[in-house]
């Protein structure tokens, strides 16, 4: 542990000031200049192949396995047949980046270390329990559906696999086998032994698991020698990251997330320990050495992201170059985005197709390569989808455009193909070996191109590198860390993380532990430093199983108390993943028109409950109904029928009712509190809570009394844990009554802050007496209907039935493009609380096809805000690929994506070109009722100034998440197909847009219509070719 309290104090002395660290060396260092002389030979462009190898650090059980088999089946599909691939082809150069999470892994199991799968696979079929049987039918079918095709005894089983109970044991030998051999390359199994595997396809023998399993070992175990003894001849380089894949900039300041996303949601404790992010550089670079023989020399930062604050730490470990995203260069050199035209093809090659020196002051400069993210994707992910032919041709098409501007510069260029070299493969037939062999062919024998390593290329040409004065922060697809940092979910592992690291800090200070386990608990923390637990929290990504993530996460800070023999915090036991609310049975639509007293002549008065939302249980509790009023909301909770036999069923009851409301303070990671200095059980209670209602049954009086709604409990740092008092606030806040079986509650709508149709209230029911929720036992979510608080500005009705463009567009062929699904049936705007709120309404249900975490798959829709109507100041043209722009005299200031997976607010430039603002806003949708609700803070989203006073231009495409040109929207052709909309021109530049809000009919169609016709490039398209779309506003 002395190594880590000298580096913490060598960098709390140099780096006092959190904003550099590129001083940790005092000693004046300068750039060694490469003095290899340049050959007449060389080549008019370069390609850097860069592979990037990488798995979480899973867990282990209390048996010792780990918990998922996924470093295990990719070195048998895919780490140890990529190398060798690339040997095949002598003159090939690629790099290859191990992170140390993965080598570490890979160590173990080469020492004998197993996964759960393994386990389950080993157990004797005629000896499978229930429950081991449950497991392998629920888990032996996570493998691509392409793969399993491969298989036909794989496609029968999972065929069957609803009827599992009756499987003979012969069946769960077979998926046994046929789950580890469809994680297999190709080329293994087509050498003996696994080759007669696959060849008897069924009836296999415990004998033939042996078979399998040792072949999986024996292929695990050449993963990491065939790489060092590759790396030795100098056909490839290898890198690696930082010990625990960190976001380094995050863990050197979670502050540097507002950079580049001003909409984020920060850390209520700021996490800033350029410490950590020192080790994490030191610590991965010495385990890559041990196990690979060399230390490397270039790394790929975690998800590619860097900042100037970190660069430093790369120089003073002897890093030559990194390499990062393309959004990291352009915004470095002020360019809001990389243009390309609409063959993906980069329009300034000779700045994206070239190092840059990350530039520090007393350190070496550290070389910075940036990967071009349209062919990288390309080969991820839409490659797959073509014939090896047509994508190696397709890439090709890329490389030969970068070429032409390469022979006009005074090097070579160098284009920099970055991405994961193990999950893309499953989605190409043959493990996309015969893609790879084709490409690599084709890189190899032609003659105007070469292949190289980034350290030969530095070593070329390191003396014409320019500069860059200040390297932005930001990641290798975002020009942020949006997918790490800036929602709530992730707000809080980035509290637990800090609350963890300051513990830590006390212990290392204090005198009460070794050094071996300080050493030990400081490890788990540095692994719960690293990116893949941030990746899956909030709704930009989903693995299907977060909660895993969460769990391991929490498992290694826990880990940093139970390593220094201290118990863990009972906050650390609350997820960080609320579970997902569920609807009522019955949504009530319907709204109050007057005020109601909850009981008439001390019975229940019906007139509430008459159209009010329900929903049933079996337990205690057996029903719960809402009813809105314009003022308040209406609760009734009514106990079984067991409870009619008492006289006075609530008299003897605790209830607590917490509530969630959208626009309240909410209470972090709540849990059941210690009331009246009474002790709790501090169950997590799945929902932030913003009011807490406390019903105290002995407090009943005459069938009706009032009670209190606790506002801003106590909260320390994210976690409550502090007791406080149910005294009332105030006295007549929510109004309670009870009639025979029945609690009902009455809750002032003010008492809930700013609502607007769609938002969704989440409700909670626990009772100390049972020490536990009240069924059901996940939250409960209750839609907001036409009552609403918003003062609305404009409220327009659009015609229906005209989603068909310009007059002639229609849907895709899939029956998952139902009709009215790009229908606006209306627009409203309003304000409330300081934001702008965006209603818009869709002629049929909201479906979400494809899992979308924010609920909508298949609408785009953009706005677009003109601020100073008719000054003829903004940006013209519409969004990328929506081919339209402002009417005359018009341009916006403001672009607003509304979409599943990338929303995005854009503003406009002088320049006259657009930025980014931020990934991060509210979008509610409330799915049957074709509603999809905004908001968005007009200050610092928006910029300021008065929403009525604007002009709104609102348009409807259809999202594609593979559409032309990264657009992300699905082109309309002239004939339907599955997923393509028909009935388009033969011209190219029509808009692509299916619907436009205004109220007028016929308006809409001569506006989409009003282009000129065009059959050239859409990259030399001009704006005066495009059509208009109209504009509404308050006088609308």
């Amino acid at each position: 542990m002395k190594k880590f309290i000298v580096l913490f104090l060598i960098f709390f002395i140099f780096c006092g000031d959190a904003s550099s660290v590129d001083e940790l060396d005092e000693t004046t260092t300068t750039t060694s200049q490469p003095t290899e002389e340049i050959t007449e030979n060389e080549p008019e462009l370069y390609v850097m192949l860069m592979w990037h190898q990488h798995q979480p650090f899973y867990t282990k059980n209390s048996d010792g396995y780990y918990t998922r088999p996924w470093v295990r089946v990719h070195a048998t599909k895919d780490y140890l047949d990529m190398v060798e691939l690339v040997a095949d082809y002598p003159d090939l150069k690629a790099t290859f980046n191990l992170t140390p999470v993965l080598l570490r892994q890979l160590e173990d199991f080469s020492n004998g270390a197993k996964d759960l799968y393994w386990f389950y696979t080993e157990i004797d079929s005629e000896k499978l329990s229930y429950d081991d049987r449950a497991f392998i039918v629920s888990r032996f079918f996570d493998t691509n559906p392409k793969v399993i095709a491969r298989f036909p005894r794989y496609v029968e089983l999972r065929n069957n696999n609803q009827n599992w109970s009756s499987w003979t044991a012969q069946d769960f030998l077979d998926l046994q086998i046929m789950f580890n051999l469809a994680w297999t390359d190709p080329k293994y199994l087509a050498q003996e032994p696994l080759k007669g595997l696959v060849s008897k396809g069924r009836n296999y023998s415990e004998e033939d698991k042996v078979v399998l399993l040792n072949e999986h070992s024996k292929l695990i175990d050449k993963v990491i020698p065939t790489h060092a003894e590759l790396w030795k001849t100098g056909q490839i380089e290898i890198t690696t990251t930082p010990y625990a894949h960190p976001i380094l900039p995050l863990i050197f300041d979670t502050n540097l997330a507002a950079v580049g996303d001003i909409g984020a949601e920060l850390p209520t404790n700021r996490f800033n320990k350029p410490t950590d992010a020192a080790i994490q550089v030191e610590k991965g670079l010495d385990l890559a050495e041990k196990l690979l023989g060399q230390r490397p020399t270039g790394m790929w930062p975690a998800e590619g992201a860097v900042s100037q604050e970190v660069l430093g730490m790369f120089a003073k470990e002897g890093v030559k170059w990194i390499a990062t995203g393309e959004h990291v260069l352009s915004k470095s050199l002020d360019i809001p985005t990389f243009k390309r035209n609409t063959d993906g093809i980069v329009t300034n090659p000779e700045v994206l197709y070239t190092p840059w020196y990350g530039q520090l002051n007393r350190q070496d400069d550290v070389a910075i390569f940036f990967r071009d993210l349209s062919i990288s994707d390309q080969v991820g992910f839409t490659y797959s989808g073509m014939s090896p032919e047509m994508a190696v041709a397709d890439m090709m098409k890329a490389l030969e455009a970068a070429r032409e501007v390469s022979t006009t510069m005074d090097r070579p260029l160098v284009v920099s193909i970055v991405l994961d070299g193990e999950n893309a493969w499953e989605h190409y037939q043959n493990d996309g070996i015969d893609f790879l062999s084709l490409m690599y062919e084709t890189l190899t024998t032609t003659d105007w191109l070469k292949t190289t390593t980034p350290t030969e290329y530095i070593e070329k040409y390191g003396p014409q590198i320019e500069k860059l004065d200040r390297v932005f922060p930001a990641s290798w697809f975002q020009p942020n860390f949006a997918t790490w940092i800036g929602e709530t979910e992730e707000t809080y592992a980035w509290d637990y993380l800090q609350k963890t690291r300051a513990f830590y800090d006390r212990a290392n200070a204090s005198d009460n532990y070794t050094e071996k386990k300080l050493e030990q608990a400081f490890d788990y923390m540095l692994l719960a430093e690293g990116s893949d637990w941030f990746w899956w929290y909030g709704s930009d990504q989903s693995s299907g199983n977060d909660d895993y993530f969460g769990s391991a996460f929490r498992n290694l800070l826990k880990n940093v108390y139970s390593s220094l023999g201290e118990e863990p915090p009972a906050y650390l036991d609350i997820p960080i993943i609320s579970p997902s609310a569920q609807l009522f049975d019955k949504q009530s639509d319907s709204i109050l028109t007057s005020n109601q007293a909850l009981l008439f002549n001390g019975t229940t008065n019906s007139n509430i409950w008459n159209d009010a939302g329900v929903i049933e249980t079996s337990d205690i509790i057996s029903k719960i109904q809402y009813r809105f009023s314009d003022e308040h909301l209406y609760v009734a909770i009514q106990k079984s029928s067991s409870a009619m036999q008492e006289a006075e069923p609530w008299k003897n009851i605790d209830l607590d009712i917490y509530l969630e409301s959208p626009s309240r303070t909410k209470i972090r990671r709540s849990s059941v509190p210690s009331k009246d200095e009474e002790p709790s059980n501090q169950e997590f209670l799945g929902i932030e809570t913003t009011q807490a209602i406390f019903h105290r049954g002995e407090k009943l009086k005459n069938s009706s009394y009032f009670t209190c709604t606790k506002r801003d409990l106590p909260n320390e740092g994210s976690v409550k844990e502090a007791t406080f008092s149910t005294a009332c606030l105030t006295k007549e806040t929510t109004e309670v009554s009870a009639s025979g079986n029945e609690l009902y509650l009455k809750i002032p709508l003010g008492e809930l802050g700013s609502l607007s149709f769609g938002d969704k209230i989440k409700l909670r029911l626990y009772s100390d007496i049972f020490d536990g929720f009240i069924e059901p036992s996940r939250p409960l979510a209750l839609f907001v209907p036409e009552v609403s608080n918003v003062e609305l500005f404009i409220d327009i009705k659009d015609p229906i039935k005209d989603d068909y463009g310009q007059g002639s567009y229609t849907y895709p062929t899939d029956g998952v493009f139902i009709p009215g699904s790009y229908d606006f049936e209306g627009f409203s705007a309003g304000i409330a609380d300081g934001s702008l709120v965006m209603n818009f309404d869709i002629l049929s249900a909201v479906k979400n096809p494809w899992g979308s975490p924010r609920s909508l798959s298949v609408q785009t829709i953009d706005v677009y805000i003109d601020k100073d109507f008719g000054s003829d100041t903004g940006v013209k043209q519409l969004g990328n690929y929506r081919f339209g722009k402002m009417p005359d005299g018009s341009g916006w200031e403001y672009h607003i994506v509304i979409e599943g997976w990338e929303p995005q607010i854009w503003k406009s430039l002088p320049s006259g070109e657009s930025e980014l603002v931020t990934n991060q806003f509210d979008i509610v949708v409330v799915p049957d009722k074709g509603v999809i609700v905004v908001k968005l803070d007009i200050e610092s989203q928006l910029g300021g100034g008065n929403p009525e006073e604007w002009h709104y231009g609102v348009i409807m495409m259809s999202q594609d998440g593979y559409g032309p040109n990264g657009s992300r929207i699905r082109e309309i052709n002239p004939s339907a197909e599955q997923y393509r909309g028909g009935g388009a021109p033969n011209v190219v530049n029509h808009p692509n847009i299916f619907d436009v809000i205004f109220p007028d009919e016929g308006v809409q169609e001569d506006y989409l219509s009003s282009y000129g016709e065009y059959e050239g490039s859409v990259d030399d398209m001009s704006t005066d070719l495009l059509a208009s779309i109209p504009l509404v506003s308050k006088n609308s």
